[in-house]
């Protein structure tokens, strides 16, 4: 039998490791946006208190390995929390807190630049305007910085959907681990280019037209 007659009935299995992927990469860029808005905003506070740990916690994070971040999370989060009877904690959840650390020390950076390109006078007629530090972040200059974010924030969303498939390493049931089962269940040498070929074309289907969006979307603004 050729090489796609085997791998057709393993299509939809590939299909939902995949899945797995997409979610676990939306999922840890929306908790990398939170985390990261926060730590951002923070390294612009008058206070050294704040900005100065904020500024060396983000360093820390954009410029950490992300598999040797995967690693320690693995190992240093529990099976399960003490909660009840126990609430367990799966893998790919492990996995999906590990790559929001890296992404949002990134995305942090992105914030303090986007914040930083609003201009003084903005600021200055939110406070005039009697908005608090808060206020003022959330009604005034952040609607302004977003346009700036948004084309970096997508390409951010895309390396970080990229990196899930290092979750393979660590025992998730993605879409590169079930491509090693459907190896191993096959048991073909020759089979071993056309499935991993499979998932690099799957990925870059996907993550392809989100980058042109995302230059798209820089080139638009860049101009105005």
């Amino acid at each position: 039998m050729s090489g796609i007659d085997v791998l057709w009935p393993w299509l939809p299995l590939l299909g939902r490791g995949l899945l797995v992927n997409l979610g676990m990469g939306a999922l840890a860029m929306l908790l990398a946006c939170l985390f990261g808005t926060v730590l951002g905003a923070a390294q612009l506070a008058p206070s050294r208190l704040l900005n100065r740990p904020a500024y060396w916690l983000t360093q820390l994070l954009r410029n950490a390995p992300w598999l040797v971040v995967m690693f320690f999370v693995m190992q240093l989060l529990p099976y399960e929390l003490p909660i009840g009877a126990g609430w367990p904690l799966p893998a790919w959840f492990k996995a999906v807190l590990a790559l929001t650390l890296p992404a949002a020390g990134n995305f942090s950076e992105i914030v303090r630049g986007g914040l930083r390109a609003v201009p003084l006078a903005q600021w200055e007629a939110a406070t005039a305007l009697g908005y608090g530090p808060l206020a003022r972040l959330r009604r005034v200059i952040l609607p302004q910085a977003a346009r700036l974010m948004l084309p970096l924030t997508i390409g951010l969303y895309c390396v970080v959907t990229m990196s899930t498939a290092l979750a393979s390493l660590v025992g998730v049931s993605e879409g590169l681990s079930v491509a090693r089962e459907v190896l191993a269940a096959e048991a073909r040498t020759d089979l071993l280019l056309p499935v991993h070929g499979f998932v690099l074309l799957a990925f870059f289907f996907y993550i392809f037209p989100i980058s042109l969006l995302a230059r798209a979307l820089e080139r638009r603004w860049a101009v105005r």
